[in-house]
């Protein structure tokens, strides 16, 4: 019996998990293979970066990537800095380390060889399949000419790089002015330290951007425009959280199946915590483990509701900050050189004889002009997740073969509860499984590692319960131990 063959597509935290519960959960030779188009593993967007001003926004003691092993990363920390505690932000560089760390660990642990891990750096480029099941003898094409079979494909990616928020000829004008993507390469070591620079967005991703500005030691003024003017929240300082009184599962039950209620009962019940002196991000993360069943629960239209209206509240309360991250942001503010504004970006136009763009906001308060040039325009609106919006080969080559279908609101990929990626009419292909933060199609909540530990954890499990399937049907007598008893495939 051949030794199965699974490859993942993908080597940032998803890919990266999946491997690793695959060789923690097979009882059986595996032949693991990750790919990956950088070659940088167990890294991807996320924990790429190289600068230790980038913070986690998890503290630390909810960060392990072992669903079964609570302490893991905090352990890890403690290596090299005992001081580190559950409640502690640490660098996210740190936390790439670790998931390398814990990649090749558990690679020279797993079944004493019986499991082969292969780093392969390229980009896939085409998958063939002549089957619809496992094994499918589905054959991958690199970028490069070259070839490789395998029995299941996990699609491992995440997001893809933002849209360009200013017109083609502003972009063309502004040249390296213009940073499209703050995290492809280094673009922002090209500023001057006296620019004044406009972020178009003000979330998460604006605030790494600041931070990594004044870190080069920038001086200019920094302004962010967001259509709400929100600034990001922070995760309360230190401590563990104190005892609430809120049953999160009821409270989901109370919310219901449309948006209306979901929203009014969510506020009632955020109230009602506050006025028994209760925080408020408690009543928020009691409804993390509720959140893809409520999801799930709301028709399309009110799904397409929130986004337009919810998901700009809901994003700055669930998806917190570190403190210090904050405090720094608030010291700039103080300081006049980081400034806010709630509004949409309406013309930008490059100024003859000038090195800089002139740029007019609509203010959200007032509908009144705002307009002020700069010398740099960074797009801080975040990663999107519309596989039909991105270039890239492979999924070109999925969609014409009719493999898999696109959220129609652009959150991601259709995938069954296996995560299996459902294809033409909806039928899943259980050859071909996705982990990602596009899951967000179907769960909503799927960007976090809280979430995607569990994901990585449960595909395994899906995926080498079919493999071992298949293999009872085609060895029936490897089904019975010497006792005769017949073994259930985990």
């Amino acid at each position: 019996m051949s030794t199965p063959v699974i490859v993942i597509i993908g080597a940032g935290f998803s890919g990266t998990m999946t491997a690793v519960q695959l060789m923690r959960q097979s009882t059986t030779p595996l032949r693991v293979v990750l790919v990956n188009k950088s070659g940088r593993m167990a890294r991807g967007l996320a924990y790429g970066t190289r600068s230790p001003a980038h913070l986690l926004n998890v503290p630390a003691g909810n960060m392990s990537a072992l669903p079964d092993a609570p302490d893991d990363f905090v352990e890890y920390c403690r290596w090299a800095n005992p001081d580190v505690a559950p409640h502690s932000f640490v660098p996210r560089v740190l936390y790439g380390a670790y998931l390398e760390a814990l990649l090749s660990r558990t690679e020279s642990e797993a079944g004493h060889g019986a499991h082969v891990l292969e780093r392969l750096t390229g980009e896939v480029v085409h998958v063939e399949s002549g089957s619809t099941g496992v094994p499918a003898r589905t054959t991958l094409t690199l970028a490069d000419g070259s070839r490789l079979e395998c029995d299941v494909v996990v699609l491992a990616f995440g997001h893809f790089p933002p849209r360009d928020v200013l017109p083609r000829a502003v972009v063309d004008a502004l040249g390296s002015r213009y940073v499209a993507d703050p995290w492809a390469g280094e673009p922002l070591s090209a500023i001057a330290r006296d620019a004044d620079v406009l972020l178009v967005g003000n979330g998460l991703t604006a605030l790494d951007v600041v931070t990594s500005l004044d870190r080069l030691g920038h001086a200019g003024k920094i302004v962010c425009v967001s259509r709400r003017g929100l600034m990001p929240r922070a995760h309360r300082v230190g401590g563990a959280p104190a005892a609430s009184k809120l049953d999160g599962a009821a409270l989901a039950a109370a919310m219901g199946t449309r948006l209306r209620q979901q929203v009014r009962t969510l506020r009632i019940a955020v109230a009602q915590a506050q006025a028994r002196g209760e925080d408020w991000r408690d009543a928020i993360g009691a409804l993390r483990p509720h959140t893809p069943a409520l999801w799930r629960a709301l028709g399309l239209d009110d799904r397409r509701r929130f986004l337009r209206h919810v998901q700009p509240y809901w994003e700055v309360l669930r998806h917190r900050c570190a403190p210090e991250a904050l405090e720094r942001l608030e010291v700039l503010k103080r300081g006049g050189r980081y400034e806010a504004l709630a509004g949409r970006l309406r013309s930008a136009q490059v100024v003859s004889g000038d090195d800089r763009a002139e740029l007019t906001v609509a203010l959200r308060a007032t509908g009144e002009s705002w307009t002020r040039r700069f010398h740099a325009v960074v797009n801080c609106t975040g990663p999107t997740s519309d596989p039909t919006r991105a270039t890239v080969p492979l999924l070109d080559s999925l969609r014409q073969q009719r493999r898999l279908l696109p959220d129609p609101l652009g959150l991601g990929l259709a995938v069954d509860d296996h995560y299996a990626v459902l294809g033409e009419g909806g039928r899943p292909q259980p050859w071909l499984r996705y982990i990602g933060p596009q899951l967000k199609a179907r769960d909503w909540e799927a960007t976090a590692v809280p979430e995607l530990r569990l994901h990585a954890q449960r595909l395994a499990c899906d995926v080498l319960a079919a493999v071992e399937a298949d293999a009872a049907i085609r060895h029936p007598r490897r089904n019975w131990d010497g006792s005769g008893v017949k073994r259930i495939a985990r």
